[in-house]
């Protein structure tokens, strides 16, 4: 029976150390492929892969010593696999209607979890890397092939440009620096003579230990490789960046935003502003919880003779204002209630230059401030939205030009927020100037068509109307647009909303966050203001580029990936358009105090490494000195028992310490029988502590405290010859 009992457990030792490792290192992969594609149930899927990975093991196991029906079986089995999972491709499209390139490399958020194609990742890659790691770990040894089952997660989050857990990336690693330290010694090919015992797994914890869990600790290096510097060398990832080289006809997603900290460009500018707000595109209507843009929208009209590089003049803040000025000068501004006083003459007398320069960002666009100049320094303005482009250089080089533009001023603030003109005042001056030909129809049309179609939200459903009742409450005391504008603005940060870029609810809806959860990141607060200024008349377009904040040590502003910003522009009467940020404080991280990529997320991402080592280095220390740890509890649990209690508890762990380190039944032994065992098997004499025990137990003695003393010393030295474990008729076998 106790032969039996060993061979099972020798066996199940094997099974162990051969298998688990890369059973592990399977489940890890794919639990992080899956976190990127599942909204929720990813350990009731990671655990689902667990058991159809040991089912393909054991399979593999069976066909490997039948070397004739093996190949026809894998094949047979492959093939079915191919079959289901290209039925489920064709399902995934039928039934979603987009298809799985699309699905595979976009967020999740933007296009939606297709089931079907999420059980092709499972069957069919779960197939290849179980098949992968059962080849390169168990038949033959070969770390690169072990090492291609590492490149799927990053390839995947690299394409989708996700950012991986340091944790989850950490484990991944630590876990492959094991098995390649492992394998090596248990795969077929290998000698087989492995002895897997205590000094083995601590050697082998310590070296991973230190060498994975220490080597994530280091800090990233600086310089770049030539592949880094020549990223299309190798088209396997996308950088971050490449999010941000063209535009699109939907705004981002408002949940599950990454960033790296990645620097995108740098830019010097002859203004004074702490905070510069780079536009790369604005969106027009708020459908589906997104934003698009709507061809509707491109109908305002201009005349190419003049304006030769497309610019729509209402763009353009100083073109508003200097129309307004020029109007509130006639005798007619009287009707309107307009005086011209409020208009100061040199509001916009004074541009600043701005000078954008980087090494690897290429935009299709140029990231601009609002009032840019157009038809100056080789750049143009898209008609309607606002967009900046380089006519003759508009994709493939890397950002370097300068141009113009008005700052938005504290000043020009003052003004809006002391303009005393509504809408109709605004639109009645309009149609005075038109008819009294100081200005074209054309002119008129086109700021009267800002009111038309900034202020459509007839493609969101404002159940209840309860945003809009928001909305007025905000603004009841508010007397022009400017103040309408701002009380959004303020209304956020003064009632408990938090900015939260990792926050992902279960209800994504705008109305969710802006009456439930008041939680979430600059796409959402941007969002909630648009649609609540459209619901008060106000003009207002959603807007994505970059909140420009951060300077280095010459004094150069720099704008990282993680600098993306969503905003709003509201169309103020007699001003034009304007830049409010509703977002609360506490999206603006500081890269620069801490040597240069230090933050938060820095931090945390820095102690979940520590954590991980820390976690290791507790589990060797217990694994080492488990027998310890157990034996210090035992005799602190001693010291609050009476000296007869303390002698028949001190005889029954010796007892049960022969018992596990002996594989021998000693339950039917007498105290004699255990003397003579003891010194026989352990050269052990232990006879004070059985002479007492006799007594104690079945005389009911009361030992004194000296003889109590006597026998526990007896015990703690002879205690290392009770630990010892004896080797089996097995080992020993081996061993010779």
């Amino acid at each position: 029976m106790n032969v039996k009992t060993t061979q099972i457990k020798s066996s199940l030792v094997n099974i162990l150390s051969k298998y688990a490792l890369p059973l592990l290192l399977g489940t890890v992969v794919m639990n992080m492929i899956f976190k990127t594609y599942l909204t929720e149930n990813v350990r009731l899927f990671t655990f689902g892969y667990v058991v159809y990975e040991c089912l393909l093991f054991a399979l593999f196991e069976w066909l490997k010593p039948r070397k004739i029906a093996r190949g026809l079986v894998y094949t047979a089995l492959m093939v079915s696999v191919l079959f289901l999972s290209l039925q489920l491709l064709r399902a995934g499209y039928e039934n979603s209607g987009k298809s799985f390139i699309n699905w595979f490399y976009v967020n999740r958020q933007e296009i939606g979890q297709i089931d079907e194609y999420f059980y092709f990742l499972f069957v069919g890659l779960g197939f290849f890397i179980t098949s992968v790691l059962y080849y390169f770990t168990i038949v033959r040894y070969r770390s690169f092939g072990t090492m291609l089952v590492l490149l799927f997660p990053f390839f995947i989050y690299g394409k989708r440009a996700d950012s991986m857990g340091t944790l989850d990336i950490t484990i991944m690693l630590t876990v492959f620096i094991a098995l390649m330290v492992h394998s090596r010694l248990v795969s077929d090919e290998s000698k087989g003579n492995l002895v897997i015992n205590g000094s083995y797994v601590a050697a082998a914890a310590v070296f991973v230990t230190l060498a994975g869990a220490l080597a994530m600790l280091m800090p990233a290096s600086e310089s770049k490789s030539y592949l880094e510097q020549n990223s299309n060398f190798f088209d396997l990832t996308i950088k971050t960046s490449g999010t941000y080289d063209s535009l699109s006809e939907e705004s981002s997603p408002r949940f599950g935003a990454d960033a790296t900290g990645e620097i995108l460009f740098n830019f010097t500018t002859t203004s004074d502003e702490k905070v510069i707000y780079l536009r790369r595109q604005s969106f027009d209507l708020f459908r589906d919880e997104k934003w698009t843009n709507d061809n509707s929208f491109y109908n305002f009209d201009f005349d190419r003779n003049v304006h030769l590089y497309g610019d729509n003049e209402v763009n353009s803040t100083s073109y508003v204002y200097s129309i307004a000025k020029s109007l509130a000068d006639k005798d007619y501004s009287k009707d309107s209630g307009v005086d011209k006083a409020m208009f100061p003459d040199d509001l916009f007398s004074e541009k600043a230059v701005m000078n954008q320069f980087s090494d690897s960002f290429a935009p299709s666009y140029i990231p601009a401030p609002l009032m840019v100049t157009p038809g100056e320094n080789n750049v143009y303005i898209k008609t309607t939205h606002g967009e900046v482009y380089r006519p003759y250089d508009t994709a493939g080089n890397n950002l370097g030009i300068s141009f113009e533009y008005y700052p938005e001023t504290e000043r020009e603030r003052k003004v809006a927020a002391n303009l005393d003109m509504t809408e109709d005042d605004f639109k009645l001056l309009l149609r005075h100037g038109s008819e009294n030909g100081d200005i074209t129809s054309t002119q008129m049309n086109n700021i009267v068509k800002v009111y038309a179609l900034y202020t459509d939200v007839s493609a969101y459903d404002d159940k209840g109307g309860r945003m809009e009742a928001l909305a007025k409450s905000i603004t009841e005391n508010c007397k022009n647009d400017y103040e309408k504008a701002q009380a959004l603005v303020d209304y956020f940060e003064q009632n408990g909303y938090v900015y939260d870029n990792e926050y992902e609810p279960d209800d994504e809806s705008i109305a969710y966050f802006l009456f439930t959860s008041k939680r979430g990141n600059c796409t959402n607060y941007a969002t909630s203001m648009t649609l609540m200024a459209r619901m008060l008349g106000l003009p207002a377009r959603y807007v994505e580029g970059f909140a420009a904040y951060e300077k280095n040590e010459r004094g150069e502003f720099v704008v990282r990936d993680s600098h993306a910003h969503a905003f709003v522009e509201v169309f103020v009467a007699g001003i034009g358009w304007m830049t409010f940020d509703p977002t609360v404080p506490g999206y603006q991280r500081d890269y620069s105090s801490q040597g240069g990529n230090f933050d938060v997320s820095t931090f945390v991402s820095y102690f979940s490494r520590i954590a991980l080592f820390i976690g290791v280095a507790f589990v060797l220390v217990v694994f080492v000195f488990l027998n310890r740890i157990i034996e210090v509890f035992f005799r602190l649990s001693l010291k609050f028992r009476d000296n007869g209690d303390k002698v028949i508890r001190l005889y029954q762990r010796v007892l049960k310490l022969l018992t596990i380190t002996s594989h021998d039944n000693l339950s039917g032994y007498t105290p004699e029988m255990i003397r003579e065992y003891l010194m026989e098997k352990r050269g052990a004499e232990l006879g004070s502590l059985i002479d007492l025990f006799e007594k104690t137990c079945f005389g009911g003695y009361i030992p004194e405290d000296g003889e109590w003393k006597t026998v526990y010393a007896e015990y703690k030295s002879q205690w290392k010859k009770l630990a010892r474990r004896e080797k089996t008729s097995l080992e020993l076998d081996e061993n010779i």
